[in-house]
């Protein structure tokens, strides 16, 4: 019975469980500045922000730092896709200009602040216009950034971790920058290396390292090498010394450039949409 709700899950690893479509918003967006009735792109000769949205996930790139996030659930009423990334925090997004790509986003994360947008397909269509002091981040302002970030203090996340360290099959085993996954107990145990730290929430993303060997019936059918690249599959962000978040994205194809097989056994072994694992030695 335990292994045909396995499948189950399987065979539905492409729903998208109850989530509205943002299909149209899936891609990375751009961030312009509006001066009047037009958009304009600041050039202050580095990488200004810009976000992407996939089916699943937030891929928050800043000035100073990046940020990652789950979507917990979307909600789409009259013109506003509000995309939840917990119970509370969302980012609101509405069409300024459907036909040029531009977008207007709300992110209650950041006090409400309100920023535009364009998407990848139209980014060579807006004019830029070179930035001054009051628009770009001056060179102090970069090393007291980088200061700050040095002067946090040091986390690791090494052990093993488990819903439940007595009865729980999934777990992750991390040292250093490796982590060990049993994704799904006597079918799928997975080689994760790490390839970013958020410092910012103590939070570490992780890709797949090589194609595993022990697998099951189940995992004899997922197309291996095409998950075999540089997208991330899991993130864990610490909470204390003995607990931690854990949210898995499911494996990147490249090929389809979709996200499959999204199922795990922390998601069997909780009823709570937030997996919390809890440190099982130390």
């Amino acid at each position: 019975m335990k292994y045909l709700k396995l499948l189950l899950f399987f065979l539905a690893i492409n729903s998208c469980k109850g989530q509205k479509d943002i299909s149209d918003l899936t891609t990375t967006w751009y961030e312009i500045k509006k001066q009047g009735n037009i958009y304009i792109i600041i050039d202050c000769g580095y990488e200004g922000e810009s976000f992407k949205i996939e089916n699943d996930s937030i891929y928050d790139h800043g000035i100073m730092e990046d940020s990652v996030f789950k979507l917990h659930h979307v909600v789409s009423e009259s013109d506003i896709t509000s995309i939840y990334i917990n119970e509370k925090e969302k980012y609101e997004i509405s069409w300024i200009d459907k036909t040029k790509g531009i977008i207007k986003r709300i992110n209650n994360i950041d006090d409400n602040i309100v920023k535009y947008y364009v998407n990848k397909t139209n980014l060579n269509k807006i004019k830029k216009v070179k930035g001054n002091s009051k628009d770009c981040i001056t060179n102090e302002d970069f090393e007291d950034s980088v200061k700050t970030l040095k002067d946090k203090k040091w986390y690791s996340a090494d052990g093993t971790w488990k819903t439940n360290c007595t009865d729980g099959e999934g777990s992750i085993t991390i040292e250093g920058k490796k982590a060990f996954l049993v994704l799904l107990s006597n079918q799928i145990y997975l080689e994760l290396v790490e390839m970013k730290r958020y410092d910012f929430e103590k939070g570490i993303a992780y890709k797949l390292k090589e194609i595993p060997e022990d697998v099951g019936t189940i995992g004899m059918r997922l197309d291996w090498k095409e998950y075999l690249n540089d997208e991330p599959v899991a993130y864990i962000k610490n909470i204390d010394n003995n607990r931690l978040n854990f949210y898995w994205y499911g494996f990147y194809n490249k090929k389809t450039k979709k996200r499959e097989f999204k199922d795990n056994n922390f998601y069997q072994e909780t009823e709570s949409k937030d997996i919390v694992l809890k440190k099982c030695n130390n």
